[in-house]
């Protein structure tokens, strides 16, 4: 059962939690906009906007943009909260009378993990539900604070299929908003025959009534004739998958789990796909991972070692930092791309079951 311990040490490892997240998104913020803020001035001035307006701008960016940076940082704001937190009731003498009166240190440390698990499920939540939402107003944001106000163009869409004929289509540019591809071009050839076409247009319009697209200066071409084409004629081709299809151009961390599932089934051949999508679970698990890993180093009852342990806890959540993106780029090229996932969160999960199971009470 929760006790009024259990409470008193969850309100102070919920405090330190609080504390660290604001400090990380304001760090987050400020490094962020010293790296944009040029580029912004740049843009307003072109465009006439005033101080006002650009500030305002601004706070609406980076306000969007929250959830994405608790989504990058929040596994070490749970490692540092609760690496405080313990830090502090050890300062206190508070955790020594607790073992004394039969509490085990599991059962101490159990608020530090139970947050670590709730920050898990709040990133997943926010990569499924919060992000998928915010994302299109984000990079409209973004684009009007840089001055383009193409917002719903996509650009270098390729898009296979295979229903008797291997058929490719290109198209230069789609804008989702008028539902209107330009340098449209469709490479088609039978499967298992050497007969081949090519249909180009100059533009390509959504008729609803038709469900297709209407051409503009459609032409196809074989290697004996050239015909004029009025429309697209390719099934399955229509404006969501376009749009869903554009939505591969962006970063991979503006992604929910459904959304890269949907691109996988449309680019089954992306290593990058699978791997952001098992990274999705297996970042969320680092709140556990990391502390696993330092907790134990916050519980000490010598004296005059507490830098040195810090320290040392510091340097195995730096390792697994640099062996998670060293397998993110591995995944890409030479491992498959599950395993490069999943390998820094099974052999830093072991250590951390170790370390957190021969803390010392």
């Amino acid at each position: 059962m929760i006790g009024r311990l259990d409470l008193y040490l969850a309100r102070s490892v919920l405090g330190s939690y609080g504390a660290g997240l604001l400090f990380m998104v304001i760090l987050f913020t400020l490094v962020n906009l010293l790296i944009d803020l040029s580029g912004f001035l740049e843009a307003a001035e072109a465009r006439g906007a005033s101080i006002g307006e650009l500030t305002f701008d601004m706070a609406v960016y980076y306000t969007l943009s929250l959830p994405l940076v608790f989504v990058m940082v929040g596994p070490f704001v749970s490692v540092i909260a609760g690496m405080f937190a313990v830090a502090r009731h050890m300062a206190a003498n508070e955790i020594v009378p607790m073992v004394f009166t039969g509490r085990s240190m599991s059962r101490v440390l159990a608020p530090v993990l139970a947050l670590g698990l709730l920050s898990a499920l709040a990133m997943a939540g926010a990569w499924e539900y919060v992000i998928p939402k915010i994302a299109e107003p984000l990079d409209a944001a973004r684009q009007a604070l840089e001055g383009d106000e193409s917002s719903s163009e996509l650009s270098g869409l390729v898009v296979k299929l295979r229903e008797g004929v291997d058929q490719t289509l290109f198209v230069e540019r789609y804008r989702h908003d008028a539902q209107r591809m330009e340098g449209v071009s469709v490479v088609e050839r039978e499967v298992g025959g050497l007969e081949s076409s090519l249909l180009t247009a100059e533009a390509a319009v959504w008729d609803a009534e038709r469900a297709d697209w209407v051409l503009t200066g459609g032409e196809r071409r074989t290697e004996t004739r050239s015909l004029a084409q009025e429309l697209l004629g390719l099934t399955g081709v229509e404006p969501d998958l376009l749009w869903r299809l554009g939505k591969e151009g962006r970063e991979t961390v503006q992604l929910s789990y459904s959304e890269l599932l949907d691109l996988q089934n449309l680019r089954p051949g992306r290593r990058d796909l699978v791997l952001a999508f098992h990274s999705h679970m297996t970042f969320p698990l680092a709140n556990l991972i990391l502390l696993l890993l330092a907790l134990p180093f916050a519980v000490y009852f010598e004296r005059g070692n507490r830098i040195e342990r810090v320290v040392f806890a510091v340097l195995l959540c730096a390792a697994y930092v640099v062996a998670d993106l060293t397998c993110q780029n591995l995944g890409k090229s030479l491992l498959h791309p599950i395993l490069a996932a999943w390998l820094p969160t099974i052999v830093f999960g072991s250590f951390g079951v170790v370390f957190f199971s021969s803390v010392r009470t």
